[in-house]
């Protein structure tokens, strides 16, 4: 077994401790400390430098999540992670290799090396956290709705919902490239601010502050041409009112729903979709696979030449996992674009 200096005997992580209904509290999350095993042959030993908060992770906690998707008390909370391989039984994963997967809510993880992903191709130059960002799964995600389902073109105009995350704020900037004018909204008017003045969206709105629907008429009167939805609920009824004709809606979340015990978020238009002879699409970015490289290939690109921008925030100390999960969750909490917790397990070095 290859290993790198001094390996740590121990992990913490984060398990249910309870199955949630209704809000998500503190008295759900149990933090452990497990005894940590070296790796037996076929498998790694990975110290998880940034673990990403994705609001999804909260439905696999409730009380009525389907068997095979819940996690039940006592389970590891799943999360991706990005890391560093301390020690190796697997040839094809070397020491030092910058790894990506399912590692989980802790700070170092033994786990097969089929379960994770040798990601230093992909991020060439840039730092580890890319990995969780533009160049992950939030940016893959956000390339193939916009790109591939939304089939965005020059002169339309998008609406975005959810737009200060880490999937909404880089598809609006990718449809923006795409030649599109770009609307997006968001739950602070310090995030609205961030939106236009930074992240380069052509006009936001706090839907905190102004119903959607009259915030789409007042920025987008001749209608919008797709709209991205990472939130569904009210933002997605008024999305569809607001869809021209032959419009295209791309579903890549329902954050709003997330929260509350699973309940089903009702939509009163339905009937928008047969006098508009609209398309909704629902979709998961992992289901297109086929369109990752040209998909990396173009998102490389823009980075060099500075036309995308990953955004993240970073909440330092793996003891941060349950305001974090809350934090995202939360109408207008603080956070803009991707929400990373930053473990122990990246302060130890190869």
């Amino acid at each position: 077994m290859a290993a790198s200096g001094t390996l740590p005997r121990t992990a913490t992580q984060y398990v249910l401790a309870e199955p949630v209904v209704g809000p998500l509290r503190l008295e759900h999350f149990r933090r452990e400390v497990v005894p940590l095993q070296a790796p037996e042959p076929g498998e790694v030993l990975v110290g998880n430098h940034f673990v990403a908060v994705d609001p999804v992770i909260r439905s696999r906690m409730d009380h009525n999540a389907a068997p095979g998707w819940a996690y039940r008390p006592g389970d590891t909370i799943g999360a991706v992670a990005v890391g560093l391989v301390l020690a190796s039984s697997a040839p094809d994963v070397p020491v030092g290799a910058r790894v990506l997967g399912f590692l989980g809510f802790r700070d170092y993880a033994t786990v097969p090396a089929a379960e994770v992903e040798v990601i230093d191709p992909l991020l060439g130059e840039w730092p580890i956290e890319y990995g969780l960002t533009a160049l992950g799964n939030p940016g893959l995600t956000a390339w193939v709705g916009v790109t591939a389902i939304g089939q965005v073109a020059e002169g339309e105009t998008v609406f975005v919902s959810g737009a200060a995350g880490g999937i909404g704020s880089l598809a609006g900037q990718i449809a923006r490239l795409s030649g599109a004018r770009v609307i997006g909204s968001a739950g602070t008017d310090a995030k609205v601010r961030w939106l236009t003045e930074e992240v380069g969206f052509d006009a936001a709105f706090n839907y905190r502050e102004e119903r959607p629907a009259a915030a789409l008429t007042r920025l987008a009167p001749d209608g919008i041409d797709v709209y991205f939805d990472n939130t569904g609920g009210p933002q997605l009824e008024a999305a569809l009112g607001h869809l021209r004709r032959l419009g295209r809606a791309v579903l890549c979340g329902a954050v709003s729903g997330y929260d509350h015990g699973g309940s089903p978020l009702h939509i009163a238009n339905v009937s928008d979709l047969v006098r508009g002879g609209l398309t909704v699409r629902g979709y998961v970015g992992t289901d297109h696979r086929d369109t990752w490289p040209s998909a990396t290939a173009q998102l490389q690109d823009w980075l060099r030449r500075d036309l995308l921008r990953a955004r993240y925030t970073v909440l330092d100390g793996l003891d941060r996992v349950p305001e974090a999960l809350s934090q995202i969750l939360r109408p207008g909490s603080s956070h803009t674009g991707k929400l990373l917790v930053r473990p122990s397990g990246g302060d130890h070095e190869s």
